[in-house]
C-alpha cells in the first residue's frame, strides 16, 4: 500500500470506529438511562423465590392447605413480577422512541458522516428497543401509530436531506455527496 492509500484506510478505519460506537451506545444508553430511572425487576432475585416457592411445593408441603398458600403465593410472585416488566417495557418505550427518532433527525443533519450514520441507525435501533421492549402491553393502534409516525419521519428526514444534496430529483444532479 502506498502512503496516500494507508493514510485514507487509517482515515476509513476511524470512521467505521466512530460510526460503530455511536450506532452502539445510542441505544445502550437509552436502556441504561431508563433502566437509572425506572428499574427493571430483579431477575436474579425474583427466579430464587420462585425456585424456593415451588420446591416448596414439590418437596417438603405434605399439607393440601400449604401447597394452596404456597401456589397462591408463587402465582402473586408472578403477577408482581409481570407487572413490573410492564411497567418497564413502558417506559422504555416512552423514552427510546421519541429519543431514537430524535438521534435520527440529529444524525441527518450532522455534517460529520461518521457520527451522522451513527445517530441514525443508533437511533432506528433505539426506535426498535423501545417498541420492541412494549410491544406486547401496547394496543394496535399504538403499534401503527407508532410505526407510521416514525416511518413518516425517517421519509421526509431522507427526502429533505437528499434532495437537498441534489442526490434524487433535483436540478444539480452532479453534486456529489
Amino acid at each position: 500500500m502506498t502512503t496516500d492509500a494507508t493514510a485514507r484506510f487509517r482515515e476509513w478505519a476511524k470512521q467505521v470506529a466512530v460510526w460503530l460506537a455511536v450506532t452502539t451506545l445510542v441505544p445502550l444508553t437509552v436502556w441504561y438511562g431508563t433502566a437509572a430511572v425506572s428499574s427493571p425487576p430483579d431477575e436474579e432475585e425474583y427466579q430464587r423465590q420462585h425456585t424456593r416457592l415451588d420446591s416448596q411445593i414439590t418437596n417438603g408441603a405434605k399439607d393440601q392447605a400449604v401447597v394452596d398458600r404456597l401456589s397462591a403465593e408463587r402465582e402473586q410472585l408472578e403477577k408482581q413480577h409481570a407487572d413490573a416488566m410492564k411497567l418497564f417495557a413502558r417506559h422504555m418505550f416512552w423514552v427510546a422512541y421519541p429519543i431514537g427518532l430524535l438521534a435520527f433527525a440529529i444524525g441527518t443533519v450532522t455534517a460529520v458522516q461518521s457520527v451522522g450514520a451513527g445517530l441514525m441507525f443508533g437511533g432506528i435501533a433505539a426506535l426498535t428497543v423501545g417498541c420492541y421492549s412494549a410491544w406486547e402491553i401496547l394496543g394496535r393502534w399504538l403499534h401503527f401509530g407508532s410505526l407510521i409516525v416514525a416511518l413518516a419521519a425517517i421519509l421526509i428526514l431522507g427526502l429533505w436531506r437528499f434532495r437537498r444534496l441534489g442526490v434524487v430529483g433535483a436540478p444539480n444532479t452532479s453534486q456529489n455527496l
